[in-house]
């Protein structure tokens, strides 16, 4: 058999989210500091100051952050100039609607405390989508799930909303959508998640705002909160303090103020003022309570301690402006790097911006889950602190309807923890799918899984590389991480082993979803059905592979070997030949085609001289037949 190409036809890409080795606390700086450096030399300064000290939420961070994701629009994801690996996975999919199975359970008993109407649409709204990786996923796995769901699939409307119009245009185009916008179970719509009022869809006309959801909504955020508006406070002698920032860039100019590269080159200075007046967000829309509430509860909590604390209050605006769609009833999903334990926020410090292209903040989900409790409802945490990924889930529900506390001391110490615990008593079934699937073993430990198999041992076994693409539903990116295990076990390994990933394969294709050029899925399937010597499926992915990532040397030349493979000399030749002009200096490509040139001009010497010697031993017969005849007739 002859041995196919193990060159790639693109470099491998894509970056994730790193293992830290040591904690990190809510603002992102290390538990254990390293000694200060010494004492620089003074120099005169050189920061370009793009604005002067100004309210987090309001400064010119976050035209800086728009700025990157319109310029750059879905490059930020297909380039890995933003990780996403992390929470676009088939595994946290299934996690997550696991979690929204227990909630529809919950609310389909009888006597449930958020009933649902099985007659009308139940909206999912994904905000901040980006590619759209994670959107296919989940609904494939809601497709999944219509044999063992009550409530009508076909009644479940996922919507994709960003702020940018290119996104909007990549999903609208992106084949793998198409049949669920043509069955209306998916939707879209453009959407400023802090200050749009209502959704326009795309697909259906129908807009979404204040009172159209007759059923709850539900709210899928991955990896959004953490770049929306923040505020900055700090606790210090008991005494609340609200964190100016001054913008500025680490050159002495800077001609576009809102290019996006200047994210790179970042130098902000803070300042800390005592808040003097009583509520310190007083235009919050009927909010100003219960936003109060969270910061009255900091500054209880660290009355004899220092604590640094960041406000989402762009994450809270967009969820107070959702909940009015369905008035105050919402179940909400999210994934993102931060803290739930309040005890992360100990120490005076500067926020920590992360720079990744764009940048983010720790989101403090511990205040998103106070604001719930503090406006009727409950929020489910999962407390490991050791973790790249945090996701919490929230219920939303109306102020008295899940119980009937209402005081402002209510909401101050262990109280709130109490008050969560007990409303959470009546969605049993949810609280338990999010014991199961997302405390006990979730995405998270998934991520950290498949990330320390692929660093910390430098040869896995076949058989555990196959558990672990079992585990996580035959995930695409985990295939192709393990790929060179896979390519070289497989041709050796067992029978049943090989029948395991033979079952296994064509659930990878299924989860293919086009956005990374640099990873040639259909290529590497092809190269696994090469090396079992399955060369008719080999062929099919890699003619798959010229139609969704384009034309490449490699891949014709691997065509050739599986049509040399077949005895179909011709189209092997023609194939290597391909791949010899589209790179010369491709050496495998020319001796392959000079070994098919001489064994098709061999071939064809052998068959002439077959031929020659059909055509005498034919005529000879003629001779013969012929005297045969004379002699019969002469007698």
């Amino acid at each position: 058999m002859s041995s196919v190409d193990l060159t790639m036809p693109p470099p491998v890409g894509g970056s994730e989210t790193p293992l830290s080795t040591v904690t990190e606390n809510q603002y992102g700086n290390e538990e254990s500091a390293s000694p200060p450096p010494p004492p620089m030399e003074i120099r005169p300064p050189t920061r370009c100051v793009l604005e002067d000290f100004t309210q987090c939420s309001q400064s010119h961070l976050w035209k800086l952050m728009m700025s990157f994701y319109d310029r750059k629009g879905v490059e930020s994801w297909s380039q890995g100039i933003v990780p996403h690996f992390i929470t676009c996975n088939t595994f946290i999919s299934k996690s997550y609607v696991k979690v929204l199975h227990g909630f529809l359970t919950d609310c389909l008993r009888p006597n449930a405390a958020m009933p649902l109407n099985k007659d009308e649409p139940l909206y999912i709204v994904e905000l901040g989508t980006g590619a759209g990786k994670f959107s296919y996923f989940l609904l494939k796995a809601l497709e999944e799930m219509k044999d063992v769901c009550d409530f009508p699939i076909d009644n479940i409307v996922y919507v994709m909303t960003d702020f940018t119009e290119a996104n909007f245009s990549f999903w609208r185009n992106h084949p793998a959508l198409k049949k669920y916008f043509d069955s209306g179970r998916l939707d879209a719509g453009i959407f400023d998640a802090v200050n749009d009022r209502e959704i326009k869809l795309w697909k259906s006309g129908k807009v979404l705002g204040p009172g159209t959801c007759k059923n709850p909504l539900v709210v899928v955020a991955n990896y959004l909160f953490d770049t929306l508006y923040h505020d900055i406070f700090q606790v210090e002698s008991g005494v609340l303090k609200e964190g100016l920032v001054s913008t500025g860039s680490k050159l002495s100019e800077e001609p576009d103020p809102l290019h996006p590269d200047i994210i790179q080159r970042l130098q902000n200075e803070y300042r800390y003022d005592t808040v003097t007046r009583p509520v310190y967000y007083d235009e919050e829309e009927g909010d100003e309570k219960h936003i109060q509430r969270i910061l009255d509860w900091y500054t209880h909590y660290f009355h004899n301690t220092g604590a640094s604390i960041l406000m989402p209050i762009g994450a809270l605006r967009a969820l107070r402006h959702l909940s009015t769609f369905s008035d105050g009833r919402m179940l909400v999903i999210s994934g993102d790097k931060g803290n739930n334990n309040p005890e992360q926020f100990v120490g005076l410090m500067d926020p920590h911006i992360a720079v990744h292209g764009s940048f983010s903040l720790m989101v403090n989900y511990h205040a998103i889950g106070a604001w719930f409790t503090s406006r009727g409802g409950f929020a489910l945490h999962n407390p490991q602190e050791e973790a790249s990924l945090k996701v919490s889930t929230f219920v939303l529900s109306p102020e008295g309807s899940l119980d009937s506390h209402v005081a402002d001391a209510d909401f101050l110490g262990d109280r709130l923890t109490d008050m969560d615990n007990q409303r959470m008593k009546k969605f049993p079934f949810l609280r338990q799918s999010f014991v199961d699937f997302v405390d006990q073993f979730g995405p998270n430990d998934f991520f950290v899984l498949q990330k320390s198999l692929k660093e910390d041992v430098t040869a896995p076994p076949l058989r555990t590389v196959v558990s672990l693409l079992k585990l996580g539903d035959w995930d695409p990116d985990v295939f192709f991480k393990f790929r060179d295990v896979i390519l070289s076990s497989a041709p050796s390994c067992g029978p049943k082993l090989r029948n395991d990933l033979c079952r296994g394969i064509p659930r990878v294709w299924e989860n293919y979803y086009q956005l990374d050029a640099d990873k040639d899925i259909a290529f590497e399937i092809g190269r696994f059905y090469y090396g079992i010597r399955e060369y008719g499926k080999a062929l099919e992915f890699y003619l798959e592979s010229t139609r969704t990532i384009g034309e490449h040397h490699v891949t014709y030349h691997n065509q050739g070997l599986c049509y040399y493979s077949l005895g179909q000399l011709e189209v092997a030749k023609g194939d290597f030949a391909k791949a010899y002009a589209m790179c010369p200096e491709y050496e495998k490509a020319r001796s392959w085609l000079e070994k098919v040139t001489t064994e098709i001009e061999h071939r064809q010497v052998r068959e002439s001289l077959d031929n020659v010697r059909l055509a005498a031993s034919a005529a000879v017969q003629d001779i013969t037949d012929a005297a045969v005849a004379a002699q019969t007739g002469s007698d």
